[in-house]
């Protein structure tokens, strides 16, 4: 016997080990589940019988699926806790989630487009900002937002709102700004404040400026426009299981490598953007149904286009801040 693979008792015994109490039923009801892998079954020498091997990294997994249960217990959102950690978990029960989340975007899509054609209409424009306002003031189901308008401050919460609905219903690549010069820069700081920018930063305005307009804003635009041409309803029918795995590997780097970048903070200039917040922790803390919409919306974006995370995560050079306030 394959000295890698672990029978069900040992794998029994483990999980004593460590305090969980688990049965040989359970054992077998997770993997017919798909929230483990499916073991081998070998004749029992000299009896009548099998025993049940299971692969290299089986222990490892139901440790953290024995560690999961003690706040979950819901067995689709424990697939998909095992899975966006790297563990092989029964993909169908992965592509429910994600097809719950595309139905969730289709249909926010659908009521965007129709918000959109009021806020272009010159008669409905005031109330969908009446809308803004409403929907600001009131209880908010994504905790994303609620902690979006705690660091804006409730009364400043529908400004960037606002601001965000422009980026994403103008047409051209630029947003138009505001005559009052003292009024633009106090939004421009909500905004900044809302995505996350230190205040250290917030307060310094020529460099505020200068990312904002020259380089997130753009971004930002960018991909709301993008986001917006997705069907979909369609999106993951030509997206193979290949694909899904690449999509989760890109985003858990990509979260892993901005957590590292904050240790390098106080190595760069005084008038250089810097972030206050950890993103991976914020997806980390989001619930399986929000990871999901930020995951489809990761494999919509490479489906559009396999090069956008090089023309979403551009670098602006620190002295190209001392160089506009030369040039200015």
């Amino acid at each position: 016997m394959d000295a890698s693979y672990k029978t069900s008792k040992a794998l029994l015994t483990l999980t004593q080990q460590y305090g969980y109490i688990i049965s040989s039923t359970q054992l077998v009801r997770w993997h017919r589940a798909g929230l483990l892998p499916r073991p081998r079954q070998l004749p029992l020498k000299g009896t009548r019988g099998t025993c049940s091997l299971y692969p290299s990294g089986t222990s490892e997994q139901l440790l953290l699926l024995c560690e999961l249960r003690t706040t979950e217990r819901r067995l689709s959102h424990l697939a998909w806790q095992l899975w966006l950690m790297g563990y092989p978990v029964n993909l169908s029960l992965i592509r429910a989630q994600l097809t719950h989340a595309t139905t969730r975007l289709a249909r926010w899509r659908r009521w965007f487009v129709d918000f959109k054609q009021a806020i272009q209409a010159k008669d409905a424009s005031g109330e969908a900002l009446d809308l803004i306002e409403h929907y600001a003031a009131g209880n908010l189901h994504s905790q994303l937002l609620r902690r979006i308008r705690k660091r804006t401050g409730r009364q400043h919460f529908p400004t960037f709102l606002h601001l965000l609905v422009r980026l994403a219903t103008e047409p051209g690549s630029e947003t138009t700004r505001d005559d009052d010069e003292h009024e633009w820069l106090f939004d421009l700081r909500i905004l900044a404040l809302g995505l996350g920018l230190e205040k250290r930063f917030v307060q310094k305005k020529d460099p505020l400026e200068y990312y904002l307009i020259q380089a997130l804003m753009p971004q930002l635009h960018w991909l709301f426009r993008r986001l917006q041409e997705v069907r979909w309803e369609q999106l993951l029918e030509c997206v193979t299981d290949f694909d899904l795995l690449q999509a989760r590997d890109e985003l858990r780097t990509w979260l892993m490598r901005l957590s590292n970048a904050r240790y390098y903070r106080d190595r760069l200039p005084d008038d250089y953007p810097s972030f206050d917040l950890d993103v991976a922790d914020i997806f980390r803390s989001l619930p399986t149904t929000d990871q999901a919409l930020a995951l489809v919306s990761w494999v919509a974006l490479r489906s559009l286009s396999p090069s956008w995370l090089s023309n979403l995560m551009f670098r602006v050079p620190a002295h190209s801040f001392s160089l506009q306030r030369e040039a200015k």
